[in-house]
């Protein structure tokens, strides 16, 4: 399990990505990874965005294995993402959260309000319309 965390985390951030994408295909497949839950979730204060990025992402592609209240414990400390300075991060999560729109309907309510307060207007005119247009589709997800 340590070695899983220290390879999310390496300094090599290309490395780190492509190990990523592989936990997370493999996340798809079956529930190998649901037990990690907590250790992601201690990913999500990293002083790296990568890596934070990566713990969020890897958090929702547990959605579909996840018992009631798995991921929901976790919520607020992932939602953090949602309002980062980096626009690119906050894409990424509202991309990610459709898995948990579609597998935990029961976070629904929660996944709106923290969407809610996202401010897209402290992000560049280029970045802005992006977001919100991430927004709306995840919102249309959530029904």
């Amino acid at each position: 399990m340590n070695e899983i965390i220290l390879k999310l985390k390496d300094k090599d951030d290309k490395a780190a990505y492509e190990y990523s994408k592989i936990l997370r295909a493999e996340s798809a497949e079956s529930d190998k990874y649901l037990h990690m839950i907590p250790k992601f979730a201690d990913m999500l204060d990293d002083k790296s965005s990568f890596v934070r990025t990566r713990a969020f992402l890897l958090i929702c592609n547990q959605a579909r294995w996840a018992k009631d209240g798995q991921l929901a414990e976790f919520f607020d400390r992932m939602s953090a993402l949602l309002y980062d300075s980096k626009p690119t991060v906050v894409r990424q999560c509202l991309q990610a959260l459709h898995e948990v729109a579609l597998y935990r309907s029961e976070m629904s309510d929660m996944i709106i309000d923290a969407v809610d307060k996202i401010d897209v207007s402290k992000y560049k005119d280029s970045m802005s319309p992006l977001i919100e247009k991430d927004i709306k589709e995840l919102m249309r997800v959530l029904g």
